[in-house]
């Protein structure tokens, strides 16, 4: 059985550069083509996350929140980020619901927990109930409990690898992962997109990626790519695609040819 895990970027889904603003009209174009997938092939998995964008980076700088809280007003921040994250999560949910697509929105700070940064404890069995369940999981980065710093902040992308593995792992699954953004997919040295990254090719590409221009407190380009690499080498195929395009993301999880980088293991 295939699972497809979907990122929503947070820089396609909101204007970073405009803090708590929403693209909603480029979020009902995503909910649409999730909408045409299902109806294509209902069988198929899917969990999808969804990036901060300007919502719950802003509050996270503020605060600086990646690196924990010690003091009340730290802790604070750290409550703050985690509302900002939830109103932008509950925006595109809404629109899910909408659209007659049984999304259910589970915060990953009910099922990670950290330890100076590194995630020491997990458990997805909501996760899996969902799926079971066959509905459609909507996760997003967020804050967690960290054992060390009091708390710290978790990526989307680190929570879809997470995810990626743990599923793959069991042997159920066909598993995928695409990166939806407001990027054509990974830049190289000439300025043009690379069609596909491996660990044979990653060391010319690395120095030409860059972090987000706009507030992201999670690493950005570079991270992603090394997230994905790392994970490839389990046989799972990640995707960076271009969210702004009408139907590469449909295009994309059906099996079309798509727009965008691949990143795979070989």
């Amino acid at each position: 059985m295939d699972l497809v895990l979907v990122k929503l970027g947070g820089s396609l889904i909101t204007d970073k550069d405009k803090p708590y603003t929403a693209r909603v009209e480029i979020m009902a174009q995503l909910v649409e083509q999730v909408s045409l997938i299902k109806h294509k092939n209902p069988n198929l998995k899917l969990i999808i996350g969804n990036g901060a964008g300007s919502f719950a980076h802003q509050s996270a700088k503020k605060y600086n929140t990646i690196n924990g809280f010690s003091c009340n007003e730290e802790k604070l921040g750290f409550c703050l980020v985690h509302k900002d994250a939830l109103d932008l999560n509950f925006l595109l949910a809404n629109l899910f619901l909408q659209a007659g697509l049984p999304v259910v929105s589970l915060p990953p700070l009910t099922m990670i927990t950290t330890h100076n940064k590194e995630l020491v404890k997990s458990n997805f069995s909501v996760i899996e109930n969902s799926l079971q369940a066959d509905l459609i999981p909507l996760v997003f980065g967020d804050v967690v409990l960290d054992q060390a710093i009091g708390g710290t902040i978790l990526s989307t992308d680190t929570i879809l690898a997470e995810l990626a593995k743990y599923f793959y792992l069991q042997g159920k699954f066909k598993v995928r992962l695409i990166n939806v953004g407001n990027y054509a997919g990974v830049y190289g040295q000439d300025g043009q997109i690379v069609s596909s990254i491996t660990k044979a090719n990653y060391s010319q590409i690395k120095p030409f990626l860059g972090k987000s221009k706009s507030v992201d407190v999670t690493g950005g380009m570079a991270k992603k790519v090394e997230e994905f690499l790392t994970i490839s080498s389990l046989g799972i195929d990640c995707w960076i695609i271009d969210g702004n395009i009408p139907g590469n993301l449909a295009s994309s999880v059906l099996g079309a040819p798509t727009l965008g980088t691949l990143i795979r293991a070989f």
